[in-house]
């Protein structure tokens, strides 16, 4: 019995693995047999089954306390190391990438290329939050990188620009018409260009304490009066440009206008008849374009018939009049090719 139970523990030491995937590969097999016996026995033994979990959660917030407590004592030993030999560290690793790339070099960077990879989807999200919120800390550095960037691959951007517009030119040009058409709308609604510019967050923080302390600070009525006599009064308060003040006016006045021309029915007539015109124009450029269209393919339509009627064709064999016994013989020995037919 013993030296039957030692073959035994000798025979799984030997085929650990070979019994390990035969077992995975049982349990795949008869996976819904697994469950149902499962099932089976919780029902059959509940109060055990039960017994045993409760057993197990009692100490489970003790155990995970304590697994906690284990890995920070262990992350602070390890950084107190670290910090204490950093440069032997350094050196390590220094010689284990070096062995590593002699030993393997396709390998081994085949390797280091899937790990930044699944590094970068891990920690997309945080490193282009952290980017974004350097680049609005200190836009000015970015923008001298990406000058200097340009500087060293002009040629080499300008070929990227002209591929991807070969590539995306329908896009593109749709994008160019619908922000003219967004334009020409904001200038026949009397606003002006749509001019965006970004700020830093300390900027944005500043604009909105100043905003908050002018528009929620309270004054006297002998205060705003004695400052609408005399603006430049208040220190805090400065005056405002002449042209702003200009701008503001033209700005009134052309929306007046436009009140105006909303109300009185006389000017909502010639209204009504320009963006009848405006209308018809943009049908007219619609059907215009969808004839330029048809015509296009109506001649790449020619071109590809001439084109299969002229292209080039291996002629065919003709009957060998010199040997009667000349292999597969042609019954007809005219050609229908090219300007024949």
């Amino acid at each position: 019995m013993q030296r039957e139970r030692e073959a035994r523990r000798a025979y799984r030491e030997r085929n650990a693995d070979r019994i390990r995937e035969w077992k995975r590969a049982w349990r795949e097999r008869n996976a819904e047999h697994v469950r149902e016996y499962r099932a089976a026995y919780d029902a059959e033994h509940r109060d055990e089954v039960l017994a045993q979990k409760r057993a197990y959660m009692k100490g489970y917030a003790a155990r995970q306390a304590a697994e906690r407590a284990r890995a920070q004592a262990k992350r602070a030993s390890s950084k107190k190391y670290y910090e204490a030999n950093k440069e032997k560290h350094h050196r390590y690793e220094r010689a284990w990438r070096a062995r590593k790339l002699a030993e393997d070099p396709e390998g081994y960077r085949a390797r280091r290329a899937a790990y930044q990879r699944r590094r970068r989807e891990r920690t997309k999200e945080a490193d282009n939050a952290r980017l974004r919120a350097r680049r609005r800390e200190n836009p000015e550095a970015g923008r001298a990188a990406q000058r200097e960037y340009y500087a060293r691959n002009a040629e080499k951007l300008k070929a990227q620009k002209r591929a991807h517009y070969e590539t995306h030119r329908e896009e593109v040009l749709a994008r160019n018409r619908a922000w003219k058409e967004r334009e020409k709308r904001r200038r026949e609604a009397g606003l002006p260009p749509r001019r965006l510019h970004t700020t830093s967050a300390t900027q944005r923080e500043v604009n909105t304490a100043a905003a908050d302390a002018f528009f929620t600070r309270s004054r006297t009525r002998e205060e705003i009066a004695e400052l609408r006599k005399n603006p430049g009064l208040d220190a805090s308060v400065e005056r405002t440009p002449d042209e702003l003040v200009a701008a503001f006016e033209r700005a009134s006045r052309r929306a007046r206008i436009e009140h105006l021309l909303a109300t009185d029915a006389s000017f909502a007539d010639r209204h009504r008849v320009a963006e009848a015109r405006r209308w018809q124009a943009s049908q007219e450029s619609f059907r215009r374009a969808q004839r330029q269209a048809a015509e296009a393919a109506r001649l790449d339509e020619i071109g590809r018939q001439v084109n299969d009627r002229l292209r080039h064709k291996e002629p065919p064999r003709r009957r060998h009049h010199l040997d009667p016994a000349a292999p597969h013989p042609m019954l007809n020995s005219n050609t229908t090719m090219g300007m024949n037919r």
